[in-house]
């Protein structure tokens, strides 16, 4: 036998060999890929965060895509627990935290709780009078069919549409069947942009506020990958990579939202617990770290 090929197969029988010896296993983590442009974009953030945290766990892992041509945060938990994918990155609730185990790390800094307005031009007007929640329930809001953000807003009294069409929410303000549609500050300048929005504008003066968030979900009882993320997560926040991380990808579209400037209207969610401040986005947090990066 030649020599190279007998230091292959040598190679080969050790790692054969290696769980057997106690080498450390291997931790595969399947995500679900989606092939649709919007949100494999969209999901790119995730996906990193996803392998940041795992890079920092301790364990050897394998990042596996499970390719999907899309999916709905309702149909991802039955995935989940059917163990199709082993984690997923899904908006928070309370039934969600029932079903499945929840890594209770903001992903978003809680800012996917943290509302502009796309509205008709000719309503800024009105919303120039804003002062209050109070003043904000005489408008009505879209929302999907399905949003985890609707009984947010339903049990603060908000006037709530809903529709399972996409394209369609953006119809119903344009067609004054509602007067706002509420998006994250992470993601309305983007959307204001697209030709779904045409005849929409992005509101001047307003936040509404309220606890939500992306968290990564495991099956029930994964609690070793749970563990894992975890872990890293933590790490991740206490190197400062977390928060470079965010700033990278959304502090231009916050930036042109001119926070300071905006009157924030807060409303509660007793079912989300926010337990540790300085996992969550606020004004100071992101005046602090704009400066930081005002010399880079």
């Amino acid at each position: 036998m030649k020599l190279k090929s007998w230091m292959q197969s040598f190679f080969l029988a050790a790692l054969n060999l290696a769980p057997l010896l106690g080498g450390a296993e291997v931790l595969e983590v399947r995500y679900p890929s989606v092939q649709h442009p919007y949100y494999a974009k969209r999901d790119a953030y995730f996906v990193t965060l996803l392998e940041m945290a795992l890079e920092r766990s301790g364990e050897p892992y394998r990042l596996v895509g499970v390719k999907l041509p899309d999916y709905s945060e309702k149909r991802s938990v039955l995935l989940l627990q059917s163990k199709q994918y082993d984690a997923h990155w899904l908006n928070t609730t309370p039934e969600r935290e029932q079903e499945l185990l929840p890594i209770r790390i903001p992903l978003d800094k809680g800012a996917i709780g943290w509302r502009a307005f796309l509205i008709r031009p000719d309503r800024q007007s009105v919303f120039d009078q804003i002062q209050s929640a109070d003043d904000l329930k005489k408008q009505v809001f879209v929302q999907g069919h399905d949003w985890p953000d609707a009984p947010v807003l339903l049990e603060n009294g908000f006037a709530v549409e809903r529709s399972s069409n996409w394209q369609g929410l953006f119809r119903m303000v344009v067609l004054n069947r509602a007067q706002a549609f509420p998006r994250s500050i992470l993601e309305i300048s983007a959307e204001q942009s697209e030709s779904v929005a045409e005849g929409l504008v992005i509101e001047k003066n307003l936040i509404l506020r309220y606890p939500a968030a992306y968290y990564f979900f495991v099956e029930k009882n994964n609690l070793k990958l749970a563990a894992a993320i975890e872990r890293g997560l933590k790490k991740s926040v206490a190197d400062g990579s977390f928060d470079e991380f965010f700033f990278k990808n959304f502090g231009e579209p916050i930036s042109d939202l001119n926070l300071q400037s905006r009157r924030v209207i807060s409303i509660d969610y007793p079912a989300l617990k926010i337990e540790d401040e300085s996992l969550w986005f606020s004004k100071e947090w992101f005046e602090k770290i704009k400066a930081k990066h005002a010399g880079k």
